[in-house]
């Protein structure tokens, strides 16, 4: 039985070797994504998930072709149970409004835009104070990773189908 485990593990781990990010393997997405700039509304989960696509994206060049404008709105929720109608959690819900604007002599053109929703749960501590705001600050420095992540993916299809129907 261990002998297959570790056979299978190290086939797994094998399959996995030749992986590289999408927009290291086609040329056009990474010139797209090279030429792109980011602004957000000043809010804090818009910063934030502005930092997170920073680190996602290739180095900006000197070209800015793209403008991504990021604007989030960011609500606390609970849930609670039916049996004693305590509050047992709370909800992070985090909607950011996606633009992204053509660079042109006249003026900039919203050529696409989105709206991505995260919703993540976090514990109520009671009589902890410091422990529910470090759960509270994990939660939504989740959900703005998974923000940053849902965006990018975005972008990437809306550029190669807009790379496809210029050939």
């Amino acid at each position: 039985m261990r002998y297959s485990f570790l056979l299978f593990t190290l086939v797994f781990l094998s399959n996995c070797t030749g992986f590289t990010p999408l927009y290291q393997k086609h040329t056009i997405l990474n010139e797209k994504l090279k030429d792109i700039a980011i602004t957000t509304d000043k809010k804090k989960m818009s910063l934030a998930v502005k930092k997170d696509l920073l680190k996602k994206i290739p180095p900006t060049g000197n070209d800015i072709n793209y403008i991504i404008k990021i604007e989030t709105k960011t609500e606390t929720g609970s849930t609670v149970t039916a049996s004693d109608r305590k509050t047992s959690g709370y909800e992070i819900i985090s909607t950011a409004n996606i633009f992204l604007y053509k660079r042109e002599p006249a003026y900039d053109r919203v050529v696409f835009s989105f709206e991505e929703k995260e919703v993540t749960m976090f514990e109520l501590s009671p009589n902890q104070v410091l422990s529910t705001l470090a759960s509270r600050n994990k939660a939504s420095e989740i959900s703005s990773e998974n923000l940053s992540k849902s965006i990018l993916d975005r972008l990437m299809i809306y550029f190669s189908k807009d790379n496809n129907a210029n050939k």
